[in-house]
């Protein structure tokens, strides 16, 4: 383990290393666990307010906001915990170990199964297709959001079974070989690799759709309420930040993976520092930067979301003095509607006929 190295050896570069490893660990961890927090509970008070609780995509931002708080509690904390006290009790009791990689490991795939949700959203609500908006109304993303998290948790039942404390090699991890191949499978195939495309691909299209809504289709144009419209970049800026967090640890794993049978008496103490180096900053470092700073994407990409922020901290007579009226009325059923150039909407002429 990271933490059982010595910070001091005769080495100067390894020297460097370990310190680089204690800072992360004593002072990295704690800010980032620190500002997640505070982001996360401001997150699910913005989202509780009537204005959010009636859009379908900010009820995917308010659930992944409860993940990524059970992200940093079982993940964050319990890691920071161990490197102040130098003693990982998951490495000795097995049912605490369990535990804590079972909700670790749900909240984890709830919190990436949400913002792919809310790609979706937001890609069938720039639609043309009624049928195809009809998807994005409150009622339906909760109905949507209680199936994700029950699979979540079922798929992560296995970590129940594969997991154990192994007090000989100071370590909670998978205990045989079998285990070791289903956990890494879960890894890439749910927690990175299927999401990441499926997040890069529908932020994509969301793009794309946006600049078509932007022209005339024949007689039709498509108007994007300035609300929706910035939910959907505060959506792609989290995008951007979950693939960039997210490809350091997976490089790493690949290559713990591939040298995990090099025993450690062939490695020179020099790689070793780097190796624990890496570990900590991709893994229990980097791996929740994502959990913990959406709520500071959330704030540099929205102006709704900042006015959320404002009306929610700051005393009603201050917000009337430095808020700005609102351009553009909000419409009751927060939707695109495609419309003539007449200005008389689709929907509205198709009901009538």
């Amino acid at each position: 383990m990271a933490n059982n190295i010595s910070a001091t050896t005769n080495d100067p570069s390894v020297d460097m290393l370990n310190t680089a490893r204690i800072g992360i660990q004593h002072i990295g961890q704690p800010i980032l666990f620190t500002l997640g927090m505070i982001g996360c509970i401001l997150n699910i008070a913005i989202f509780l307010r009537p204005s959010m609780r009636s859009n379908s995509c900010a009820i995917y931002f308010h659930a992944s906001s409860w993940a990524n708080l059970q992200c940093l509690t079982w993940g964050l904390f319990v890691s920071m915990l161990a490197s102040f006290t130098n003693y990982n009790l998951l490495n000795y009791n097995s049912a605490y170990c369990k535990i804590r990689y079972y909700i670790l490991t749900a909240s984890q795939l709830v919190s990436r199964g949400c913002v792919v949700l809310a790609c979706l959203d937001r890609f069938l609500l720039c639609s043309q297709s009624v049928q195809q908006r009809s998807f994005c109304r409150p009622s339906v993303a909760i109905k949507v959001m209680l199936i994700t998290v029950t699979s979540c948790a079922c798929l992560s039942i296995y970590v129940l079974i594969v997991y154990d404390a192994l007090p000989q090699t100071h370590q909670c991890s998978t205990s045989s070989a079998a285990g070791k191949i289903i956990d890494t499978t879960v890894l890439f195939l749910f927690n990175f690799g299927t999401p990441a495309f499926l997040m890069s691909t529908l932020s994509g299209m969301i793009i794309w759709r946006l600049k078509q809504n932007g022209k005339r289709v024949g007689r039709q144009k498509v108007h994007v309420r300035k609300r929706d419209l910035q939910l959907a970049v505060m959506l792609i800026g989290q995008v951007v930040l979950y693939i960039t967090t997210a490809l350091p640890f997976v490089t790493n794993f690949v290559y713990s993976t591939i040298t995990q049978y090099v025993p450690a008496s062939s490695k020179s103490p020099y790689r070793i520092a780097a190796e624990s180096l890496a570990i900590t900053a991709t893994g229990s470092f980097g791996t929740f930067i994502f959990n913990a700073l959406t709520f500071y994407v959330y704030t540099l990409t929205a102006p709704s979301f900042r006015r959320e922020l404002f009306a929610l901290i700051l005393p009603t007579r201050w917000l009337n003095r430095f808020q700005q009226p609102e351009r553009t009325q909000i419409s009751r059923t927060n939707r695109i509607n495609p419309s003539f150039p007449d200005g008389h909407s689709i929907d509205s002429q198709v009901r009538r006929n």
